[in-house]
């Protein structure tokens, strides 16, 4: 199985802090990876890094046969546009938006909005009926549900998703499990940092950070 991410001995340093110190990693293409640890573990540095948010101090990243230490700022947008989908906690929507219309601004800066497009994207994540409401008529739930189109709009090769079920309840929390579920058989590659076990459990592969450093691996069979 080839390889889409690679991290050789990658740190981050902030003066004194170590927020990653000395990871090496491999994500092959088509795995589910899930990311532990405490806070301050380095998980969200190792995500900024991998997502194209943030450079590392030290070290390789290979994201898809590109160095990412070798690009500038405008290379690395288009590292972010082109390759990788962004899931975060706070659903980061654009109020006055609808739902169609925030997940037609990732097309935005992709190529062209094309609505259709974007309702498809909607109908993966089983939103088609709710594509004209803005974020203060949907749920919880249904925000991140459109954070999670809008993060497939343009098939990215890798998918990041940071605490995609922390702001969630148990049954909508399902829900976004089984879209990851789906996506995962249809061959995407996901990285999910949670600080759930039910939900790292999900992941063929758990890894666990400390003081930024990864101190244990863990493989899951989902038979």
């Amino acid at each position: 199985m080839t390889r889409l991410l690679e991290l050789e001995s990658v740190s981050k340093v902030y003066g004194e802090l170590r927020a990653l110190d000395g990871i090496s990693l491999a994500v092959p293409r088509g795995e589910w990876l899930s990311v532990v640890g405490p806070s301050g573990s380095g998980k969200t540095t190792l995500m900024n890094i991998v997502g194209a948010m943030d450079r590392a101090s030290s070290g390789s990243v290979l994201l898809d046969g590109v160095e990412l230490s070798d690009l500038g700022a405008k290379e690395l947008a288009q590292i972010r546009r082109n390759t990788v989908g962004l899931i975060f906690q706070k659903f980061h929507l654009i109020g006055h938006l609808t739902a169609v219309e925030n997940v037609m601004v990732a097309q935005y800066y992709h190529s062209m909005p094309d609505e259709a497009e974007a309702m498809a994207a909607l109908g993966r994540v089983g939103l088609e009926q709710r594509a004209g409401h803005l974020p203060s008529q949907l749920s919880g739930g249904e925000q991140q549900r459109v954070c999670i189109a809008r993060a497939l709009i343009n098939y990215p090769a890798l998918i990041l998703a940071d605490e995609p079920t922390g702001n969630l309840d148990a049954a909508n929390e399902e829900i976004v499990l089984d879209i990851f579920r789906s996506l995962h058989a249809d061959g995407a590659t996901l990285i999910v940092v949670t600080h759930d076990p039910a939900v790292a459990a999900e992941g063929q592969r758990e890894i666990a950070l400390e003081h930024g450093r990864m101190v244990r691996e863990v493989f899951h069979d989902h038979g």
